[in-house]
């Protein structure tokens, strides 16, 4: 999951001429940007119990 290919699949969403297409790519888009948060999230979690 990065925000590279969040912002991939958004970029071809809004070049898409076809709205089924468009609306599946922003749906990937979001799950990908998701994905990122959570992993950001974990990271920071982690980073903080290392702290103490």
């Amino acid at each position: 999951m990065s925000l590279s290919s969040a912002k991939n699949y958004a970029l071809r969403a809004a070049k898409s001429q076809d709205h089924k297409e468009a609306a599946e790519l922003l749906s990937k888009a979001i799950l990908e940007l998701a994905g990122a948060i959570e992993a950001t999230d974990a990271k920071i979690k982690s980073l903080n119990k290392a702290k103490g």
